[in-house]
């Protein structure tokens, strides 16, 4: 995971995350990889689940918060993902909330994609929260399964 606005290592690793950051205090948390399409089934639909723990000094993650793909700027739509469970749900289809693992982490979707048939698959994504600064956010990692 990159500098800046993370603690790094400083929870303990959970499953087969190899390596754990504290979102400290920023309004935007950007995601962004290239999957090697060949780990994937070829033209298949697979989410993208962002998986994470909430300290207990967490702030400015009970709103939803927004998430763009960058990479398709043309289409304009976006998404809502949920970090904490709301109290009422009124999403109108895309809205997402957290799910509790059994390893006792959390995981939302982030996104979804089609493997297609290329060599790689790119994301860029820009999650925004507009409650303020998000901190308290503990990031394991991502994970891609088919829908």
């Amino acid at each position: 995971m990159g500098r800046g606005n993370f603690l790094h290592n400083t929870y303990e690793r959970v499953s087969h995350f190899e390596e754990v950051a504290e979102f400290i205090s920023h309004q935007v948390l950007e995601i962004k990889c290239d999957i090697e399409t060949q780990k994937l089934s070829s033209d298949t639909d697979y989410a993208c689940h962002l998986v994470f723990k909430l300290s207990q000094k967490c702030r400015g993650l009970q709103c939803p918060v927004k998430v763009q793909d960058l990479l398709h700027r043309k289409n304009k739509e976006f998404q809502y993902i949920y970090f904490r469970s709301p109290r009422f749900v009124y999403l109108q289809g895309n809205g997402r909330v957290p799910k509790y693992r059994e390893d006792r982490l959390i995981e939302v979707i982030v996104s979804e994609f089609n493997s297609g048939n290329n060599d790689h698959v790119s994301m860029s994504l820009k999650l925004r929260c507009y409650e303020g600064n998000m901190s308290g956010l503990i990031v394991y990692g991502i994970e891609f399964r088919p829908i």
